[in-house]
């Protein structure tokens, strides 16, 4: 029986609250706009900014993980991550909730040694869950961040960032009471030798499919509160309360849809499903008029999205080696850094010309994914013998 080791604890607790950064900013973006009358494009490049710094840290905090131990290196990016949150919280102006959010962004770079870690303090019939649990909590958390910030925006636009900040101080605790700092992979992995890993065809075609799935929700999330503001007139508050109910949604159906249906046939599977509904929902938004058409496709989003984000993130964990598994979900982190930066600016973008597209764009991108998922037969082969033999095992 699978059992969940203590050191992953804070490793998970860290990917939520790092995550959380980027996601609790969703729903306060027509504040924002209202606040410091900034321009939709504007305020979408306060997403696309932390997902650059955590791109462009990334690398420098793997290589001091290397030098200094993972658990320094985290709890340096926890501390900078700490101190962006409060200090968004008490901004005074848009430019220092600029600068806020490089600090919190460039914390955010940790993530690759996190992932790392999982490698570090699992053992090999572990790893495979280990690395889902990972993508369902990133998963989790752009649902949670912009549900909870709806809800704590009531009493001002300070308090989020205050929550997350108390979060990220017991996160901290966690990390410095439950992360040991003895186990620690001894050799490094250069970049190029990261990107020849990944470069292999089964885990390069994963890896396209998760930046397009990646890009298609934080393109969906990360304008969602501006596309309801143009199209539905809907208040800031209701943004948290839809966001809850598809978090609940979401949730529900990875426990009791995602992992029945994944065991039964198959994380590629599941996968194409959950593309194949993501891209219903998403086409669908340009027909919406009212609420609850809108909260329909929500629903059936969220159930979309919770089949895709585990599922392909367990893909990558069978068909790399294990040899090269940490060096793979680096990379993958990077790619998804990337898909968050772009994404923010292209919905914002679709929805400054007409709030009503705001779908077209994500729907493409999923549909790309899905298509790209039926070849090449030969992986999907290789990952349903791995099925069968961890079934048989």
């Amino acid at each position: 029986m699978w059992r969940l080791p203590k050191a992953l604890l804070p490793i998970y607790a860290t990917t939520l609250v790092e995550t959380l950064g980027y996601t609790l900013m969703i729903p306060l973006l027509p504040e924002i706009v209202k606040r410091y009358g900034a321009s939709d494009v504007m305020t979408g490049s306060l997403l696309s900014i932390p997902a650059l710094c955590s791109m462009i840290a990334a690398p420098v905090w793997g290589k001091l993980s290397d030098r200094l131990g993972r658990k320094n290196i985290i709890l340096v990016a926890q501390f900078l991550t700490l101190a962006g949150y409060l200090l968004q919280a008490m901004a005074p102006s848009l430019l220092w909730i600029f600068i806020s959010r490089i600090i919190s962004g460039s914390g955010g770079g940790a993530l690759g040694a996190v992932q790392s870690y999982i490698a570090d303090v699992t053992k090999e019939d572990q790893r495979d869950m280990a690395y889902s649990l990972y993508g369902a909590v990133f998963g989790a958390a752009f649902i949670v961040g912009p549900a909870a910030s709806g809800f704590l925006i009531h009493r001002s636009l300070a308090v989020p960032f205050l929550a997350a900040a108390a979060i990220e101080a017991v996160t901290i605790i966690i990390t410095i009471a439950l992360l040991p700092s003895h186990m620690q992979r001894t050799s490094s992995t250069s970049i190029t030798a990261s990107l020849k890993a990944a470069n292999v065809r089964g885990v390069r075609l994963v890896l396209v499919r998760h930046f397009l799935a990646i890009f298609a929700i934080v393109c969906f999330l990360a304008n969602l509160a501006l596309y309801l503001h143009h199209v539905l007139d809907s208040p800031t508050s209701q943004v948290g309360s839809l966001l809850s109910a598809a978090g609940v949604v979401g949730g529900a159906a990875l426990i009791f849809v995602v992992t029945p249906l994944a065991k039964r046939f198959g994380d590629r599977r599941v996968a194409q499903l959950g593309l194949f509904v993501s891209f219903l929902a998403y086409g669908m938004l340009i027909f919406v008029k009212d609420l609850s058409f809108f909260v329909l496709l929500l629903m059936a989003w969220a159930v979309g999205s919770s089949m895709v984000e585990p599922t392909l993130t367990a893909l990558l964990s069978v068909r790399a080696k294990a040899s090269e598994r940490g060096a793979i979900m680096g990379v993958s982190d990077s790619i998804n850094s990337v898909a968050m930066i772009l994404a923010p600016a292209a919905g914002s973008a679709i929805v400054g010309a007409n709030a009503r597209f705001l779908g077209v764009l994500p729907a493409c991108t999923v549909l790309a994914a899905f298509l790209l998922g039926r070849y090449p037969r030969s992986a999907a082969r290789a990952e349903e013998a791995e099925r069968v033999r961890r079934r048989a095992g």
